[in-house]
């Protein structure tokens, strides 16, 4: 099992440097100037623009420049090119509201999707069956954005409920979490609905299929109820699929995130890293993207280790 643990990190180190490659490249090929943060490029002569690149490091050969980014994200001393602040601070500060409405939307979407495709596989061509099939194409048809436009415009300028935008009260100097909790219910309900309508999906059917396995009607003939035998039976084999997809759909959160963030306003990871693209911060985009890459990859150990506790016969190796 631990050659299993250390084979699969050992695997990560080339994915990371691959995509930490790919980042620097995509950063330096892209047009802009870093210089413009820091002056009106209207009056930037070219030597002040010289002395600039050299404050910032730019001047130096590309793989100068990519060692010491990278030395400066390990050892926490990369600095942002606006602000000057420690990309890794910027990051911290930022995480735990990207955290609070993934990780929440998460796991709405996850009891959701499996209590509803539960329900949906038990009664096939039923109500809730063909209300889930409405729900999976509308959220795989309709963007991320135009469902929080819709939310927006529904939830707080027609009716008032929720805030538009904000982690805090407006004239809020601390972070009070119930006194921020109004300001998640939007972000979070946004980032679970498409979430939870393919997590259904697939529990439908992965449910459904395993209805249909000799073992179910042996529980049956054994007198049984049908509820028994749905929870300690069917869904243990058919959380193997889902699984599968909460695993796949890591990636996909974090890439919501940047729309959800940007549209509500929220001070998270997604919303710096589009700001800091804008204003060529390369050291803030090269961290966030980073750090985005190690969470798809520990997502995916976590994603094999839950694989046994579903079912013990799955033996990693």
């Amino acid at each position: 099992m631990s050659r299993y643990w250390t084979g699969r990190l050992l695997q990560a180190i080339p994915l990371l440097f691959a995509v930490s490659l790919a980042v620097f490249a995509v950063l330096h090929l892209a047009p802009g100037d870093p210089a413009t943060l820091l002056a009106d490029p209207a009056y930037l002569t070219e030597s002040q623009r010289a002395a600039i690149h050299r404050s910032l490091g730019l001047d130096d050969a590309l793989p100068i420049q990519y060692v010491r980014t990278m030395a400066g994200i390990v050892t926490g001393r990369l600095q942002s090119f606006r602000t000057t602040e420690p990309t890794l601070a910027m990051l911290g500060s930022a995480l735990p509201t990207t955290a609070a409405v993934g990780l929440i939307g998460l796991a709405l979407a996850t009891v959701a999707g499996v209590v509803l495709g539960a329900a949906a596989a038990t009664r096939p061509g039923g109500y809730l069956d063909r209300l889930l099939g409405v729900a999976i194409v509308s959220a795989v048809s309709v963007p991320t954005f135009v469902v929080a436009l819709f939310a927006l415009r529904l939830f707080s300028e027609e009716w008032h409920l929720l805030p538009a935008s904000g982690i805090r009260p407006i004239g809020a100097t601390t972070f009070d979490p119930i006194a921020s909790l109004p300001h998640l219910v939007l972000p979070v309900l946004v980032t679970a609905f498409p979430i939870a309508a393919i997590l259904a999906r697939y529990t439908r059917d992965a449910v459904a299929e395993a209805l249909a396995e000799e073992y179910v009607r042996t529980a049956h003939g054994k007198g049984l109820s049908g509820r028994v035998v749905l929870r300690r039976h069917v869904l243990r084999n058919a959380l193997i699929a889902v699984v599968s997809v909460v695993g796949t759909i890591i990636p996909l959160l974090l890439g919501g995130s940047v729309i959800v963030e940007s549209l509500f306003g929220l001070p998270g990871v997604g919303r710096i890293t589009v700001q800091a693209a804008l204003q060529r911060d390369y050291p803030v985009v090269m961290t966030t993207t980073l750090f985005a890459a190690v969470l798809v990859v520990a997502a995916n150990l976590v994603t094999d280790f839950v694989y046994g506790l579903v079912d013990p016969r799955i033996r990693l190796a």
